[in-house]
């Protein structure tokens, strides 16, 4: 099966909402694809040839009698992003889906058997390990509060009319020193994601934005806003919770998407009162990220799949990584200083600078998702655990 197929099957199988793919999408992701390798290739060659003249002329001033010194030779204005590497961790039986990281820990959920795993980054070891009563599909850590958060969500269909049900989520919380559960509460909703912030967990569900505060280890959840929900960041450094609404783009508008828009909404995360709505984006299936006070957007789209927004304001303030070839269902990772890009359409993944959006290092075949702290980063890749190799300016 090929990488198209893939995700093609897992995309159709989705239970958030099937995709239309846009004609002759596939073709265009192929050749973008070629594009790259060969723009890669005649970088490769121009930086070899630069590097050559240098030499040369070096030579040709150290040779010479005119009394002026040689000069040295012009360094290059840009070089391409490195090659990343990665290093296959085995942690045992179990298939690694999900995982979060801080600074002293690598939390991972594993199926077959269900569980949830603590890795030691000195050595990579599992230093605890405790079965889950179902199979994890995300986690999110808050180290502040010592707690890291696992969720599990089913969707079922109706035998008839071949509808998803509303679903349900399970949620539970144990402490990141010992693995511990410390608390458990549900939703009526299927989960897309979540993230931690201060004690709480905030989730984007079929039915709404909902929070689980966990104060005094008695969870109370709450919906704080109502439709559907896809995605969901935090934004510590300006107490907010940053989420994507969706928007009806009108067929008549030049950037109309096919899946439609979403507009980025900020949410007091102490008072849960919107505070900002954006101007709509014109992609579906979205991921946010954010990043020393950078936002980013990505996700399915007619056009660039990859959109800077200004902080306060949340509007399109212009497209990163111009060198990327992004194809349909660009995903984003916030790390502890880079973006996470996973390209859309193959297994690409890049470590993007969050103000500037230049790639500093690529990878052509990792699985997401990503997580990473300063110096070191992972990946759940085809359901193993991965270590990458960071270096060109890629602090992780």
């Amino acid at each position: 099966m090929t990488d198209v197929e893939k995700l093609l099957r897992e995309t159709l199988a989705d239970p958030r909402h099937r995709l239309e793919p846009l004609p002759g999408m596939y073709d265009g992701v192929r050749a973008r694809a070629r594009h790259r390798q060969q723009r890669m290739v005649q970088l490769a060659s121009a930086v070899t040839v630069v590097v050559v003249i240098a030499g040369v002329a070096t030579a040709v001033g150290l040779n010479t009698h005119s009394p002026r010194k040689a000069q040295p030779a012009a360094s290059l204005s840009a070089s391409p992003p490195v090659h990343g590497q990665f290093n296959r961790v085995d942690i045992g039986a179990g298939s690694t889906g999900f995982l979060s990281v801080t600074p002293s820990a690598i939390f991972l959920a594993q199926t077959d058997p269900n569980g949830l795993l603590a890795v030691t980054p000195s050595d990579l070891s599992v230093a605890k390990q405790i079965v889950t009563p179902d199979a994890v599909q995300g986690t999110a850590v808050d180290a502040a509060r010592g707690l890291v958060w696992t969720w599990s969500s089913t969707q079922p269909v109706d035998a008839t009319s071949g509808e998803s049900a509303p679903g349900t989520t399970s949620i539970h919380a144990y402490q990141t020193s010992t693995l511990a559960k410390t608390a458990e509460a549900s939703l009526p909703s299927y989960t897309f994601d979540a993230v931690a912030l201060r004690g709480e967990l905030w989730l984007a569900t079929s039915d709404g934005l909902y929070v689980v505060d966990n104060t005094n280890g008695s969870p109370t959840a709450t919906k704080v806003s109502a439709g559907q929900v896809f995605s969901v960041a935090a934004d510590d450094a300006h107490h907010r919770v940053l989420f994507g609404v969706h928007v009806d783009t009108p067929t008549t508008s030049s950037s109309a998407n096919s899946m439609g828009s979403i507009a980025v909404h900020a949410i007091d995360n102490n008072t849960r009162a919107v505070k900002t709505v954006g101007t709509p984006v014109p992609v579906g299936k979205e991921s946010i990220a954010v990043v020393d006070g950078q936002v980013w957007v990505a996700g399915y789209g007619s056009d660039s799949q990859l959109t800077h927004l200004d902080a306060n304001t949340l509007r399109p303030i212009g497209t990163g990584g111009l060198e990327l070839e992004l194809g349909p269902g660009a995903s984003v990772w916030p790390g502890a200083s880079v973006l996470w890009v996973r390209s859309g359409g193959s297994e690409a993944l890049s470590c993007v600078d969050p103000k500037t959006g230049a790639v500093l290092q690529h990878w052509d075949a990792v699985q997401g998702p990503v997580a990473s702290v300063i110096g070191r980063a992972y990946a759940a890749s085809d359901g193993s655990f991965e270590q990458l190799t960071l270096a060109g300016g890629c602090k992780g």
